[in-house]
């Protein structure tokens, strides 16, 4: 028999992909720790999804990507709140043009880091992602093991960069010593 545990906290992050010409840096960070506080950041210029981005929101040489971490721990059962709160600040943050077609001027990823591992809020169902509640599925992407986060077979290529990984193990890091302080 198995005993019912809370998991231990695990901190929410955030790939933003936004039009740079409309929408600031200062302005994602300020958005995003004015919800979750006190952030860092990390940006890299790998992103294979512009083009398919580019459709909704427009000239992908525009679009700019950044990852914030909040660095408050955050309850596991909250992670459906935050990708209905991403979502709405997406649509909130979307612009009318030319024939009252609304496009996205930012796309929010929400992400959970915790220890063991690392999944990705999504919307869209799919075999590997396990529904959570109100619309919202979870797309493991990470598995910790052997000192590392390793992607699994349908992990983004973007989140398979080395870069990537080491900054989510860096960020590991720092959430481990976080819940060791806990203690």
């Amino acid at each position: 028999m198995s005993f019912l545990e809370l998991p231990t906290k695990s901190f929410f992050f955030a790939s933003f992909l936004f039009r740079k010409d409309i929408v600031s840096v200062d302005s994602i960070k300020t958005m995003w720790e004015k919800k979750w506080g006190e952030s860092f950041y990390f940006s890299h210029p790998f992103f294979p999804m512009k083009e398919y981005y580019s459709k909704e929101m427009g000239d992908p040489s525009l679009l700019q990507r950044l990852f914030g971490v909040c660095l408050d721990l955050q309850n596991r059962e909250d992670f459906v709140k935050g990708k209905i709160w991403s979502t709405e600040k997406e649509i909130e943050m979307s612009r009318i043009e030319k024939l009252g077609v609304k496009s996205r001027t930012v796309n929010i990823d929400l992400g959970c880091l915790s220890l063991e591992n690392m999944q990705l809020a999504t919307g869209k169902p799919y075999s590997h992602r396990i529904y959570l509640g109100k619309g919202v599925y979870s797309d493991l992407t990470y598995v910790y093991q052997n000192k590392s986060y390793r992607p699994l077979l349908w992990t983004y290529p973007d989140y398979r960069e080395e870069e990537i990984i080491k900054f989510f193990n860096s960020t590991r890091a720092t959430l481990h010593k976080k819940i060791l302080d806990l203690k």
